[in-house]
């Protein structure tokens, strides 16, 4: 067996290396192409590896065998080189500055967040161009978890996973990474039937005058909940008279003129809730 001193290590930390260190040799010839007439290049690289396969139970890793090793696997190594075009051909684009990727998701099992990885799904974006395609992606990921991976539940599901709430822990990511809301600023003012308590800001209620999220699968879920904005007064429920993007205006009780500092609490909708102390 190799030593103990000998490190462990993953194959796409290695190859990520060696592909950096070709990148170099490839920027270097973008010099000696002003410098030289004639030089030379790395066209085809192989490697041969003696190595120890560690594997537990979700990751591989190997070590280096030594000399006097017995016992030992072979891995053959073969690089070639890609062009700009076929990467764009051959590959999908990286995720926009909108996008979320599968990390990004707080609440959803590592079991599934890998299982997601090895059916190509990283980020909310992919999801839903496999949900446009009517392809079932509990089905997909369950596929791809060994049976031995589930401690409870039925088989072949990993613990602590609810597929159903995967579209609600996506969408609390892209409330708090997207659409975070803010409040600039508390006003009072007179309205018909009694004084107005009035919220402004950025994002407060997603869906309704938002332009920006007019399409996303946030504001359509956002539109078609109507309990929401939901505000609390010091425990006691107050109405809300108009809500959107930039301001909120809510029923304020008369009485509640004339006492201290009071703390109000507004869900506005099942992803974010706004908390701020008001004083006289």
């Amino acid at each position: 067996m190799p030593a103990n001193s000998n490190r462990a290590w993953n194959l796409e930390s290695f190859l990520d290396s060696l592909i950096v260190e070709l990148d170099k040799a490839q920027d270097t010839l973008s010099y000696k192409g002003i410098t030289r007439k004639l030089t030379y290049t790395v066209k085809d690289v192989g490697l041969d590896l003696q190595i120890f396969p560690q594997f537990d139970g979700r990751t591989v890793r190997f070590v280096t065998a030594q000399p006097g090793d017995a016992g030992s696997s072979k891995i053959s190594i073969q690089l070639g080189s890609i062009s700009d075009r076929q990467i764009r051909e051959t590959t999908k684009e990286p995720p926009s500055r909108d996008d979320i990727t599968i990390e990004d998701i707080e609440g959803l099992d590592s079991e599934v967040k890998d299982s997601l990885r090895k059916v190509g799904i990283t980020s909310a974006d992919d999801l839903e161009r496999v949900e446009k395609k009517n392809v079932s992606v509990e089905g997909a990921v369950k596929r791809k978890i060994e049976p031995g991976d589930a401690e409870s539940g039925s088989a072949g599901a990993p613990r602590g996973v609810d597929y159903a709430n995967l579209a609600k822990l996506i969408n609390q990511a892209k409330r708090k990474r997207q659409f975070a809301p803010r409040v600039a600023s508390v006003g009072l003012a007179e309205g018909p039937e009694g004084p107005v308590l009035m919220l402004s800001g950025e994002n407060l209620v997603i869906g309704k005058d938002n332009p920006r999220g007019g399409t996303s699968s946030l504001s359509r879920g956002m539109a078609a909940d109507s309990e929401f904005p939901v505000a609390v007064l010091d425990g006691e429920r107050i109405p809300v008279l108009s809500a959107g993007e930039r301001l909120l205006r809510l029923a304020l009780p008369k009485q509640k003129l004339r006492s201290g500092p009071v703390t109000l609490s507004v869900a506005l909708d099942p992803y974010a809730v706004i908390t701020v102390e008001i004083k006289p």
